[in-house]
């Protein structure tokens, strides 16, 4: 196969899939896209996000399968970010970023969890819990500024934490 031939062939692979993906699929905007779509504030940053998105959050029919797998992925998300702070840590002890694996992000996960198991019988609370997860990013990034500590991994992490937490208290206010 000739490079002009094979070039034409990737061209065409990215097609499909760009055409067949969740969110380009029949030309409708899912309901996870909307509610990204809702915010001028973060609404570039959320539809990022939701490019990594497991397919349940992408194909959420309603707002509760939706609310469900948000908080599903953003429990799973914050316990990966506070596994990748914790070894940070172990390398670079300083106590910015031990605060941020300990004390900030135990809170994201924990609000997440209890918004989570709340979300069903008390929305009120549970949307209150998925907003004050970005309190976590938040502390974390004032933590780190104040030692002078610019780590662009850890800023990427807070940022999508932050996203997902004001998406899981938007998407969680909406059930009724």
């Amino acid at each position: 196969m000739n490079s002009s031939a094979l070039c034409s062939f990737v061209v065409a692979v990215c097609l499909v899939m760009v055409c067949y993906s969740p969110m380009a699929a029949n030309g409708e905007k899912g309901l996870a896209e909307k509610m990204c779509m809702e915010s001028l504030e973060y609404k570039d940053a959320c539809l990022m996000l939701l490019k990594q998105a497991d397919p349940k959050i992408v194909n959420a029919e309603n707002v509760d399968e939706l609310a469900e797998a948000i908080l599903e992925w953003a429990v799973a998300k914050a316990k990966d970010a506070q596994a990748f702070l914790k070894g940070l840590a172990q390398v670079d002890n300083k106590k910015a970023i031990v605060q941020c694996a300990n004390f900030d992000y135990d809170g994201v996960v924990a609000s997440f969890k209890s918004a989570l198991e709340e979300y069903k019988d008390d929305p009120q609370t549970a949307s209150y819990d998925a907003k004050v997860a970005g309190d976590g990013p938040a502390g974390c990034d004032r933590g780190l500024a104040s030692e002078n500590i610019n780590n662009p991994a850890i800023t990427a992490l807070n940022s999508q934490i932050s996203t997902l937490s004001k998406l899981a208290f938007r998407i969680v206010s909406k059930i009724k």
